[in-house]
């Protein structure tokens, strides 16, 4: 089949993408904030992580990279030791924040990629639904053309 060159508009309103994004990771910082003094530096991405997966399920890439940027300096100012400091980074939280980027970003195209498809399998359907009752119509239009024609005479 063709590729369909509207696959990406698969997602109708990307523009509240991005303010679901911000609104997600508000809540994924609340989450993590109130969970601060039970897991301390455990776990500094996952709720970000979730965040930004679900983002890229519902509204495409544009809207879970915003949600990356917006997180990276979260996680790296309130759930990093020393907590609340800007410090000199080391090469232990640079690695923490290259695998979240990376990680995160990989899966965002992975799901807008499957997203196009699922929209192409959409549109690929309709179209056939559409060209078979057009061919059912046609043929239904020669059988009654058909039946009024008189028989050839002999």
């Amino acid at each position: 089949m063709k590729h369909n060159l509207n696959a990406y508009r698969w997602c109708p309103n990307k523009g509240a993408g991005y303010l679901n994004a911000c609104i997600g990771v508000f809540f994924a910082f609340c989450v993590r904030l109130g969970l601060q003094p039970h897991i301390e530096e455990a776990l500094p991405l996952f709720f970000f992580q979730i965040n930004t997966i679900v983002i890229a399920f519902f509204f495409g890439t544009g809207p879970a990279l915003l949600s990356v940027a917006i997180s990276i300096p979260l996680i790296s100012y309130f759930f990093m030791a020393p907590f609340g400091q800007f410090t000199v980074i080391d090469s232990r939280d640079i690695s923490v924040l290259f695998v979240y980027a990376t990680y995160t970003i990989l899966v965002c195209f992975l799901v807008e990629w499957l997203r196009r498809e699922q929209y192409n399998a959409k549109m690929a359907i309709l179209v056939s639904e559409s060209r078979f009752k057009l061919m059912v119509e046609g043929d239904a239009k020669i059988r009654e053309l058909i039946k009024k024609t008189p028989p050839p005479q002999a």
